[in-house]
């Protein structure tokens, strides 16, 4: 078995192809420097235009995860927020990139929000930015008694319905 941190450290020694892409086992949230892992490339066959991968990784259960440049650029970026080589905060910072295709700001960074926390409250952001409803200017939506927002003849709710083309997420 070789481990993510023999792959690691290959990688900093430039031992890999640039065609090589990092196969790891196992759930990835519970990647670690133990971790069974290789460097391979996965070979197409044109005529079914399908990707294989080399049969003793698929043995192992080893994933295909990232290509050989963006595993570098993990290590330099965890190399960089610990102001050290280390292979643990390279371990971090694969994981975190494996799983959410992100860089996190620091080392042992939580988890990003779910994708629809983010949009509600960027949808909160944009509704807060309307302003407040206006006693003296009366929403134009047949039906309505709110006021309308400056700027608009709809108030909060209608005006983001009409930009957004979509229900109004809030209960306001």
């Amino acid at each position: 078995m070789t481990t993510l941190e023999a792959i690691i450290q290959r990688l900093r020694s430039n031992d890999a192809s640039d065609d090589d892409w990092l196969y790891v086992a196992g759930d990835f949230a519970d990647l670690s420097l133990s971790t069974d892992a290789d460097l391979g490339s996965p070979s197409y066959d044109e005529d079914t235009d399908e990707e294989s991968h080399p049969p003793e990784f698929t043995k192992r259960g080893l994933c295909i995860t990232i290509d050989r440049q963006t595993a570098d650029q993990c290590i330099a970026w965890a190399d960089r927020l610990a102001e050290a080589q280390d292979n643990a905060a390279a371990a971090d910072i694969i994981r975190y990139y494996i799983r959410f295709d992100a860089w996190p700001e620091t080392l042992g960074a939580p988890d990003p929000p779910p994708t629809e926390e983010v949009f509600l409250r960027m949808d909160r952001e944009f509704c807060d930015m309307l302003g407040d409803e206006r006693k003296d200017v009366a929403c134009k939506r047949d039906g309505c008694d709110r006021g309308a927002v400056p700027m608009s003849v709809l108030c909060r709710r209608h005006h983001f319905e009409n930009v957004k083309g979509r229900p109004y997420p809030f209960e306001d």
